[in-house]
């Protein structure tokens, strides 16, 4: 089980005139978040360039936007200069997106366990139209103080981005849907067992397909028919890519 104390102790902390200004620098921060390294970036960019139709300008454009706020470890990549991590967001939206596009859904309801401080949120709303995807609603469950930071950093990056933040101590009893694409990256398969059965309880009955980064555990049966692969670029152990 992760341990979310330090992170959310320190993202309490931040406010509304100063608390955006540095964060993803943080150490108190970065242990949990915006840690992926200068080589996990040129690997996350040649995924992106081997296996998407994203153009340069398209890749600069969301990273200009994601690393304005923050500031965050930048590194020179050929004509882009970015966080690696914002090129990670690129990547998995570039998944999800191509996911929802193959079930030929009409419009997605999307549900996000775990939503860090909103980048992959932003790089779904970014690219959505890219991919003739259509995002309905977008709901993010996560603590509370870390909602708040959702908020925040969401509004500022992109106001025009409708997003309800929701108390994870609910597991998504209250999300009034049926037919949700659920997204957890890096969240569902590494919070406890007891939380886990609790979002399999509340949660996972409104939801009709979705996509995990898995790590910490192997992939067990929590009521979807899945298809797994192993995460490429590999960032650590034996994460897994997991759609349902």
């Amino acid at each position: 089980m992760a341990d979310y104390s330090r992170y959310s102790d320190f993202v309490s902390t931040l406010d509304e005139v100063d608390g955006l200004k540095n964060f993803k620098r943080h150490s108190d921060y970065t242990y949990m978040l915006e840690h992926v390294d200068e080589s996990q970036g040129f690997e996350y960019l040649q995924c992106i360039r081997h296996n998407t139709n994203i153009s340069s300008d398209s890749i600069k454009k969301y990273c200009d936007l994601n690393d304005r706020l923050g500031d965050p470890n930048m590194f020179q990549y050929d004509t882009i200069r970015c966080s690696p991590t914002s090129l990670r967001y690129i990547f998995h939206s570039h998944l999800i997106l191509s996911h929802i596009k193959s079930l030929t859904l009409p419009s997605v309801d999307i549900v996000e366990v775990g939503g860090g401080y909103g980048g992959l949120c932003i790089a779904l709303h970014h690219f959505a139209e890219t991919y003739g995807v259509k995002i309905n609603s977008y709901k993010i469950l996560d603590l509370p103080s870390i909602s708040k930071l959702q908020r925040m950093y969401i509004h500022n990056v992109d106001p025009s981005i409708n997003v309800e933040v929701i108390d994870a101590n609910t597991y998504g009893e209250s999300i009034p849907l049926t037919n949700a694409f659920m997204v957890s990256n890096y969240c569902f398969s590494e919070i406890s067992e007891s939380f886990r059965e609790k979002y399999i309880q509340h949660l996972i009955p409104k939801i009709a397909h979705g996509f995990m980064a898995w790590n910490w555990i192997p992939v067990f049966d929590f009521g979807f028919k899945t298809t797994v692969e192993k995460e490429y670029p590999n960032t650590c152990g034996d994460n897994k890519y997991v759609y349902f």
